[in-house]
């Protein structure tokens, strides 16, 4: 099998787990909290091997990414939870519309060509907010703010760490857990979890988590990146189907249209731009 072949089929793998996230959420009756910690404990317990303690060094940025890395790990579970699937899940991908927004700030020229996936986005976002979309008017600005977090955690993530990004994933988790161990210790209740909630959290921690990012991680290294970013796009489409087969969640029209448009945007900014113009990072 030819090198990219293969790194474009584990990033697929990858996507597919990640996509389950939405389906285990629904299904595993417990709060936001303790699936969250539940989940990332098990992951970090997965990468604890691949941590490279000796070189570990804590810095602004690593900060910055363990802060948007807990904020969206939390508020993605507490999203899927309180409003659809589809709109959870959608919104958290506006990331490319804030990413933008904030190299205009910093002073970055607006190019057109740039401009209109991203006013696709800002449509998309539009439509889904308009009569809640079918789902939870809260949950949707949760996680809409989401799509913040995931921002600021790709912007960090594209950084030069003095440890491998497993490393990184692996601390971000176990941080995670003892960020909630920390603010929501009363939220935590395992007590009432039954057998198939147990069995979810673990396949959350080993797959959704874990293995997936050991098969995106592994994989992004043998393609483009660009080429890694049209397969990524696998995950909001099959997230919300997964639920819609499994749990019988059918999203509204609004918010199926507001998908479909959010998503044309996100395809938009994956395209090459010729003779673009990169901003320099501070």
């Amino acid at each position: 099998m030819e090198k990219t072949t293969k790194g474009t089929l584990y990033v697929l793998i990858a996507m597919i787990l990640f996509s389950t996230g939405g389906l285990f959420i629904k299904l595993i009756h417990a709060n936001a909290y303790t699936i969250t910690f539940g989940r990332a404990f098990i992951a970090a317990l997965i990468f604890l091997p691949l941590i490279q303690w000796k070189k570990l060094r804590f810095s602004k940025k690593h900060l910055a990414l363990v802060i948007g890395y807990c904020y969206l790990c939390i508020m993605f579970v507490l999203t899927t939870k309180i409003t659809t699937a589809a709109n959870a899940i959608i919104l958290q991908c506006t990331a490319p519309l804030w990413l933008y927004l904030y190299y205009v700030i910093r002073g970055k020229k607006i190019i057109g060509r740039e401009l209109l996936p991203r006013l696709f986005i800002l449509v998309g976002i539009i439509v889904i907010f308009s009569a809640a979309a079918g789902g939870n008017l809260w949950g949707d600005l949760l996680a809409l703010s989401n799509g913040v977090a995931y921002a600021l955690v790709q912007y960090f993530m594209d950084n030069d760490y003095p440890v491998s990004y497993n490393s990184i994933v692996g601390v971000n988790n176990i941080i995670l857990c003892l960020v909630i161990l920390v603010l929501f210790p009363g939220q935590l209740d395992f007590s009432g979890l039954a057998a198939i909630g147990w069995l979810g959290i673990i396949f959350l921690g080993i797959f959704q988590i874990g293995i997936s990012y050991l098969f995106f991680f592994k994989g992004i290294r043998m393609i483009s990146a660009l080429k890694a970013s049209m397969v990524s796009l696998l995950e909001p489409i099959l997230n919300p189907i997964f639920v819609f087969f499994f749990v019988g969640e059918i999203p509204s029209v609004h918010s199926l249209i507001g998908f479909a448009i959010i998503l044309f945007g996100i395809a938009l900014t994956m395209l090459p731009i010729k003779n673009a113009i990169p901003v320099e990072e501070g």
